[in-house]
């Protein structure tokens, strides 16, 4: 099986550094790219392959220490996550990769001189022609299928939590101020014993189909048909596509896309 993997970060237009990272099957964000850079290429995936995207946050620093630090603790769980035999044990691996980032994160915000910092996470893992997913905080993964658009994530959030109160409709909730604070992310708490990443369901890969996995950089500035437009037409370089567009459209924040298509 075949991944067309591509890539795209950008600083945004009002931010003085970029706190978002990514992981794409060993690849990472590295030191002096990190304010505009965009890849595509193809990868024969012969058994498994795991990638990722982190928005960073805490200010300063700390966004950058948190989601950097997070990408290089998932490298180190990569076999433990893929060794799992069904998605119980899959989630139960990923819950301790949260755990163990988590306090790593505390850690090296601690040494950077920082006091309090933490990062979104959207994980696919890809295992035998099948894809599991999962999320913690606001960070959203889309599946594009059939020409339709498929949100696949529900946001850690304040404002989602109301949802469930019946306090605020979906669209109520999409323009509420609450829907910036977070209620789940890496580096969470002290004690991170209760993190438990939210599971965005497995599906089994087929030709043409597009996942998109992605910081709030994108979903802030685009509206969920913009995305689907782009991803309906873009070739080759999907992420760096959906970038342009966020920059287009404002570019208020950091903006990291992954798109991972099946041919």
């Amino acid at each position: 099986m075949q991944l067309k993997i591509s890539v795209a970060t950008n600083i945004g237009k009002f931010r003085i550094n970029n706190e978002d990272n990514y992981y794409a099957n060993g690849k990472i964000l590295t030191d002096g790219v990190s304010d505009d850079f965009s890849i595509t290429y193809t990868e024969e995936v012969t058994d498994h392959a795991l990638f990722a995207v982190c928005d960073g946050m805490g200010g300063e620093s700390c966004g950058e220490v948190a989601s950097a630090t997070a990408v290089n603790v998932l490298d180190t769980f990569r076999e433990k996550i893929f060794s799992a035999a069904d998605n119980k044990e899959q989630s139960e691996a990923v819950n301790e990769y949260a755990r163990t980032a988590s306090l790593a994160i505390n850690e090296e915000i601690l040494k950077a001189g920082g006091r309090k910092g933490g990062t979104t996470l959207t994980l696919a893992c890809v295992k035998n022609g099948i894809v599991s997913m999962y999320y913690l905080g606001d960070s959203r993964i889309y599946l594009y299928r059939d020409d339709v658009l498929t949100r696949l994530t529900r946001d850690h959030t304040v404002a989602y939590e109301m949802i469930d109160s019946n306090v605020l409709t979906e669209e109520e909730a999409e323009k509420s101020p609450d829907r910036h604070r977070l209620t789940m992310y890496l580096g969470y708490d002290d004690d991170p014993s209760d993190i438990k990443a939210g599971f965005a369901g497995s599906y089994t890969l087929a030709e043409g189909e597009r996942f998109l996995m992605c910081t709030d950089g994108l979903n802030e500035m685009c509206s969920s048909e913009e995305i689907r437009s782009i991803l309906s037409t873009a070739g080759d370089d999907a992420a760096k596509a959906l970038v342009d567009k966020a920059l287009e459209n404002g570019g208020m924040d950091n903006v990291t896309c992954i798109v991972l298509e099946v041919c």
